[in-house]
């Protein structure tokens, strides 16, 4: 199931392959040196210290691995990136099959997850591919920790200590495990007399995170720290809204609010009939479903991004599809529904499911726009490794940056003079550039920024 999505999804979107790198891909995806490789054990993942400081030394090693095994190979680049998002599909639909899911319902949650701005923005640019390893291993470690309370195999255990470790050496995001664990623990009630399996591996998830946050706080002190103001809050009260919407929750047009207004009324009567029809276990864990997908979207608290709000998204997209599958079961059970009845209600709930495809695929037409190469605020980004303008110098292969220098000369762009007038441009939301975007053959600038939610 999990190929049949990505191979349609492959299909509608087959331009993007040929996309050139994009921002933090010129410098992060490239060969390293041994030395290099060995200082992201204790200090920045990024050699030259532009990024976001971080200790993720399995990040720079895949990037290490990107850069060697494919080279200046975009097609590769980004075929192998969609690999790993398989791989990624694969094992939550072990997960979910694991926690009772129907077959209908992980379709579902393929369905909603893969034509989304979410995924878009993941499965388009290059150096999310760290991301998607790091989302692979805490599914991962998610799946082993349920077979462990299931079944209680040590080798579980271990497999589960080993995932996640590798986990929080590749991002942040998975310092969520424990608690995520525990939710998950709590929505198997058939499982709850295992609590004392389902401590110890929660015990044993925290225990890594801490150790990962204590080296961190060693080898790299200028890390970011989760700050809890109200603009941290905002940005987390914004991501878990961003989440719940395949099309995203800021539009702009006639055409993308109204398609996020009307997912908004299916969701609110999907709600009131799930609430009056479903069965209190099932209200149970879908409540737990929602609380999972809260916590894995905290990691907004200290750094907000648009783009990494997968797994929430799929959280919230599992609570969506387990509600509709109970309705569609109860709905057969009711005695008041009759045929005519029945039949309005699933036309309701195919209609609302159409809507949110709807949004989800004009939204990810939008991020392909904005990653297009003659976007205006993506050359803004390319720029600054194409003609080094930050205050240290980058480490970008050679022939990448005469190729993206080239792409610039035929845009028109030849100096950092060039640059700021093009900046100046999109501040000023130039007539002309606003026109380009009929045909994208000059700088033109798109409808959405590629960070917008």
């Amino acid at each position: 199931m999990a190929f049949l999505v990505l191979a349609i999804w492959s299909a509608v979107f087959a331009s993007h392959y040929r996309n050139p790198f994009f921002w933090d891909d010129y410098h992060c995806i490239r060969p390293y040196s041994a030395h290099e490789l060995l200082s992201t054990f204790h200090g920045w993942d990024d050699p030259d210290k532009v990024e976001t400081p971080a200790l993720r030394p399995v990040a720079a090693l895949l990037f290490a691995f990107q850069g060697v095994a494919f080279g200046e190979n975009v097609i590769f680049h980004n075929v192998f990136e969609t690999a790993l998002t398989w791989i990624l599909l694969f094992l939550l639909g072990l997960l979910l099959a694991e926690l009772e899911f129907s077959t209908f319902q992980i379709g579902l949650v393929f369905g909603l997850f893969v034509f989304s701005r979410v995924f878009a923005t993941l499965n388009m640019w290059l150096i999310q591919a760290s991301l998607i390893l790091s989302y692979t291993l805490m599914v991962s470690t998610i799946l082993l920790f349920v077979r462990w309370i299931k079944r209680g195999r040590w080798l579980d255990f271990f497999l589960m200590m080993t995932a996640a470790l590798l986990a929080v050496f590749t991002r942040e995001e998975a310092y969520t495990l424990s608690v995520v664990a525990l939710f998950v623990w709590a929505c198997l009630p058939a499982y709850r007399k295992f609590w004392r399996q389902a401590l110890a591996a929660s015990a044993t998830l925290l225990a890594i995170t801490v150790f990962h946050i204590w080296m961190r706080r060693t080898f790299v002190p200028e890390a970011p720290a989760p700050k809890l103001t109200a603009e941290s809050f905002q940005n987390f009260w914004l991501s878990i809204k961003s989440s719940w919407f395949p099309g995203g929750c800021i539009t702009i047009g006639f055409t993308d609010d109204l398609l996020a207004r009307l997912w908004i009324g299916f969701l609110f009567l999907v709600f009131i009939l799930f609430i009056r029809m479903g069965r209190p276990l099932r209200i149970w864990q879908t409540a737990g479903l929602c609380c999972i997908g809260v916590v894995l979207a905290s990691p907004a608290i200290a750094v907000a991004h648009s783009y990494g709000l997968a797994l929430p998204a799929l959280a919230f997209r599992a609570a969506i599809a387990m509600a509709i599958a109970e309705i569609l079961i109860q709905m057969k059970m009711v005695s008041w529904f009759n045929k005519a009845r029945r039949h309005a209600l699933v036309a309701f709930l195919a209609l609302g499911l159409v809507i949110g495809l709807a949004g989800g695929i004009l939204r990810s037409k939008y991020v392909a726009e904005a990653l297009h190469q003659n976007s205006a605020l993506r050359m803004l980004y390319d720029a600054n490794f194409v003609y080094d303008l930050y205050q240290r110098p980058t480490t970008v292969p050679e022939q990448r940056r005469e190729t993206a220098r080239s792409r610039f000369a035929a845009a028109g762009i030849f100096t950092v003079e060039d640059l700021q007038r093009l900046y100046q441009q999109c501040a000023d939301y130039d007539p002309q550039l606003v026109k380009n975007r009929d045909t994208r053959r000059a700088p033109f600038l798109p409808k959405y920024s590629f960070n917008s939610y």
